[in-house]
């Protein structure tokens, strides 16, 4: 983009650290080994039976995207046993209202827990996986807490990093704060982005089109599963970024600006239930960073003047939903498919034309992995 400028709702799988019991868990993402025995073993693992145990307890390995402070609304986390198991159970605590269970597949060593709706926000929650072998069951606890109704210490990076250049750098910076965030790295500055996922365009965008910033962000972490998906109205495509920020606890790509824009949406204040479609849901506002008008610097103050600038875009500024839909800079217009006379519409025959021309399009990590980057998102969520 230039800058002047998405099946069930447990559908998560994800990246993972794999650490030991008793070490600090990491943050972001949760990938656990714990040992049955006695319950003095360590952190997560209380097996049952413990001292009358006649059958080895095995290991087990959890992999829980986004786990463990900020996790995602959606319970999805898969298992590996390094012991063939007979039989599997899951019970989630707080029971959410809905149920949950675990698959066990037909090698006996591995199956995924998940849960048929969205599990509360801001919640401590015990998964427990009760594992039989042999003629003992054991037990492993893994304990997380889900997000908000924002996310918090997403780190801001400006699209301006050379104040004086062209910009065409908005989505190469958000895709830089999502890598940030998702995977605690940063090995490449927006300009560097921007260069090298250019080739990734699949129309005449100057800066990044929707499929170049799915396949850049898969590119640079595995993990993150991006795909971009239409929606008619303005409407359909805020609810559904609300519901895939919370589903996922990853940032959402808004593309803004007719086209030309990129902000991501972190949070909003309001409601939103157990499933997409939930009576209860109620969005009052968006919660958005933006690369461009979180930048306070004198030397960009000419981009753009005519829109306010706040360091509230570096964080997570509030955006009521008359100026989320009423501003040209957010989504008063669909996409264009041309803008200054170039077509900026995909162009490469995959789908027919016009395709995102006329429609409005997020970029969600819908954890998709089988499905390639290039194409628009398959996940149905309602």
């Amino acid at each position: 983009m230039s800058a002047s400028h998405m099946t069930s709702p447990a559908e998560r799988l994800g990246q993972a650290i794999v650490v030991m019991v008793g070490l600090v868990f990491a943050v972001t993402v949760g990938g656990f080994i714990l040992r049955g025995g006695p319950a003095d073993v360590g952190i997560g693992a209380s097996p049952t039976p413990a001292a009358s145990a006649t059958t080895k307890a095995p290991e087990v390995k959890f992999t829980q995207d986004t786990c463990c402070t900020q996790t995602a609304r959606s319970m999805r986390a898969t298992w590996e046993s390094s012991e063939k198991v007979q039989k599997a159970a899951f019970q989630l605590v707080p029971d959410p209202g809905f149920p949950c269970a675990t698959s066990l597949d037909p090698s006996g060593m591995k199956g995924v827990l998940s849960c048929q709706g969205l599990i509360r926000g801001a919640t401590d929650y015990t998964a427990t996986l009760s594992l039989t072998v042999g003629r003992d069951t054991f037990r492993y606890d893994q304990k997380f807490r889900t997000m908000g109704d924002r996310l918090t210490d997403v780190k801001w990076f400006t699209e301006f990093e050379n104040p004086t250049g062209d910009p065409l750098a908005c989505a190469a910076a958000s895709i830089r704060i999502v890598q940030n965030y998702t995977a605690k790295q940063d090995p490449q500055t927006a300009e560097q982005i921007l260069t090298t996922a250019r080739s990734y365009n699949k129309s005449r965008d100057p800066g990044l089109d929707p499929v170049a910033i799915a396949t850049i962000q898969k590119r640079l972490d595995p993990n993150n599963n991006y795909h971009y998906y239409r929606f008619a109205t303005r409407e359909e495509a805020t609810k559904s970024a609300v519901y895939w920020l919370v589903r996922s606890g990853k940032p959402v790509h808004v593309i803004s600006l007719a086209g030309q824009h990129d902000p991501l949406l972190i949070g909003f204040t309001g409601v939103f239930g157990t499933f997409y479609d939930d009576p209860a849901n109620k969005i009052d506002q968006v919660v958005v960073e933006d690369p461009q008008r979180g930048d306070m610097r004198p030397e960009t103050a000419n981009r753009r003047p005519d829109k306010y600038r706040t360091p509230g875009f570096q964080t997570g500024q509030p955006l009521g939903l008359d100026e989320w839909y009423g501003d040209e800079w957010w989504l008063r217009f669909v996409y264009a498919g041309v803008v200054s006379g170039v077509n900026i519409d995909r162009n490469d025959g995959a789908y027919p034309t016009p395709h995102w021309g006329g429609q409005f399009v997020l970029l969600v990590d819908d954890a998709d992995s089988e499905w390639p980057s290039d194409r628009e998102g398959r996940v149905k969520w309602h």
